[in-house]
Formats: C-alpha cells, sequence, structure tokens
C-alpha cells in the first residue's frame, strides 16, 4: 500500500508544480506527506478512509515532536489538499494560524547591509530583494526579464502571475557591469552549471554572511527584506494597493499586516489625528 501512496504524493507533486507552486512549497509538502504515509501505514488506514479524528491524531503527533503551530497548520493544509487531490473531500477545520507581525530592517541595518556587500553580486542581491521580490522569484529571473532604462525587471510569482516591480537608480551602474561579465540566461546563475539558476538555498546562505558581515543580530532572511521593503514603502507614502501590486498578493487583506508593523509610522499618524482635533486648553 505504501508504495502506492507514494506514487500517488508523486502525481499529487507534480500537480502542484503545474501550477506553478515554488519548489520550497513542494519540498515542504513532501516531506509532509511522507510523513502522514507513513502514519496512514503503521495505522492501517488508507486514504479514502480517514476522518477528521485521524488528521487530528496525525496533528497531534507532530506537535509533541515539536512543530509549531505555522507548521502545524501547513500540515494540515497539506494533508487536505493531498486528500482532495484523491478524490477525498474531508471537512477538515485548519488549526488556528498564530498572527506575528512581519519582521523587518531599519533602515540604518538595511543600508549597514549594502555597505558590507563586497562585490555586486551581493550586491545586486540585496537591491533586488528590497524591491519586495520572493527569493523563488528572484532566482528564476532573466537577463531578458530587465530593463534598465525604466528600472523595471519582470518576475513570474505564485501561480505564474507575472508583474513588474522597479529597483533603485544606484544599481544601474553596477547592474550594467555585472551583466558584461554573465553569459549565461540568468540573472543569477548556478556556479556549478550556468545553464541552471542558483538554488535558493544559496541566495539565503549569501544573505546570511552579508548580516554577519554587518554585525546585525537578526536572523536576516530573503523574506525579511521583502518584509522591509513593505514596511518602509508604505512609511514612506506608498498607497496599500501599489504595494499590493508590488508584492504580488492576490488579496489586499495579505498586505494589510504593513499597516501594524512600524511604530513611528503610528506614532506620526496619531500625532497628526490629535493636533487635527484643537489645540488644548489645558
Amino acid at each position: 500500500m505504501q508504495s502506492g501512496l507514494i506514487n500517488e504524493v508523486d502525481a499529487f507533486i507534480g500537480s502542484l508544480r503545474a501550477r506553478g507552486r515554488s519548489e520550497r512549497t513542494i519540498k515542504t509538502y513532501r516531506s509532509i506527506l511522507t510523513r502522514f504515509i507513513d502514519y496512514l501505514t503503521v495505522n492501517g488506514l488508507v486514504p479514502d478512509r480517514v476522518t477528521a479524528q485521524d488528521i487530528d491524531r496525525f496533528i497531534l503527533e507532530l506537535s509533541k515532536l515539536g512543530w509549531e503551530q505555522n507548521s502545524l497548520f501547513t500540515a494540515a493544509v497539506a494533508v487536505r489538499s493531498f486528500l482532495k487531490y484523491l478524490g477525498h473531500s474531508i471537512d477538515y477545520p485548519l488549526p488556528k494560524r498564530p498572527t506575528r507581525l512581519p519582521k523587518y530592517l531599519t533602515r540604518e541595518e538595511l543600508a549597514r547591509l549594502i555597505n558590507a556587500c563586497q562585490d555586486d553580486y551581493e550586491k545586486l542581491v540585496i537591491g533586488l530583494l528590497i524591491t519586495g521580490v520572493r527569493v523563488s522569484e528572484l532566482v528564476t529571473i532573466r537577463v531578458s526579464d530587465i530593463n534598465i532604462e525604466r528600472r523595471s525587471v519582470k518576475v513570474i510569482g505564485k501561480g505564474n502571475k507575472e508583474r513588474v516591480v522597479f529597483f533603485a537608480d544606484w544599481l544601474i551602474p553596477l547592474l550594467k557591469r555585472y551583466l558584461r561579465q554573465n553569459n549565461s540566461e540568468w540573472l543569477f546563475p548556478s556556479e556549478a552549471n550556468p545553464d541552471q539558476h542558483v538554488h535558493y538555498v544559496t541566495i539565503e546562505r549569501t544573505l546570511q554572511r552579508i548580516a554577519k558581515r554587518a554585525g546585525i543580530n537578526k536572523h536576516v532572511t530573503p523574506h525579511m527584506l521583502r518584509h522591509t521593503f513593505a514596511t518602509l514603502s508604505l512609511a514612506s507614502g506608498l498607497d496599500i494597493r501599489e504595494i499590493q501590486e508590488l508584492l504580488g498578493h492576490s488579496s489586499l487583506s495579505s498586505t494589510q499586516i504593513y499597516t501594524h508593523v512600524d511604530p513611528e509610522r503610528l506614532r506620526r499618524k496619531t500625532d497628526e489625528f490629535y493636533r487635527s482635533l484643537f489645540a488644548p486648553r489645558w
């Protein structure tokens, strides 16, 4: 039974890839579903007879192993989606997902990060990540996607949705110099095989090395720079719907969390509100 289910997982993963899901999501789902198959096998269960209680027990096992709430939510989504793919649409309420404010860098920390870069490659990584792109979008940028005159880059986001982001003018001379030495169709080719793009883990490690040099005592990730772009651009005056477009969010609710992040911005806004009322008489 297990080998048959593994084949079904492979087919499900293929459907995710066909719908443009990121390699990170695919890797996560495969890991979760491999555990789920083991759970079914040990308990003598088959997918079309799985109940909500069975999924609860599986999620509880993961919780006992120390999985955090966000990871448990992802596991429940993966299992429910897999069962639906197999034709078993089960009414299973997802676990509560904790709401956490996004972590981001301050302007001063971002400047330190850029100043700690040692070459054009590292500066390009930082400069393009702070346009709001996901790391999965960054690694798949082709040279042909870049329009230097317009300072724009075409990226392919979730669900194969295409959008355009814009980079800072200080990247223009750097980008021209970098492209003269790049013979690959990819902006960031793999060192091992220039016909392939770099792996996202390589970008993550590059970013961590730069952050260490900069003396930033935060776990700096590509997604933190995406949060940094959203937070600082909102504070600079970009409209929330404009930021939604640049981030590639399908729903405005995904973008609205950034309106609650920057305490300094909230202080300024409340000060403006108080001044607009009336001058106190005491």
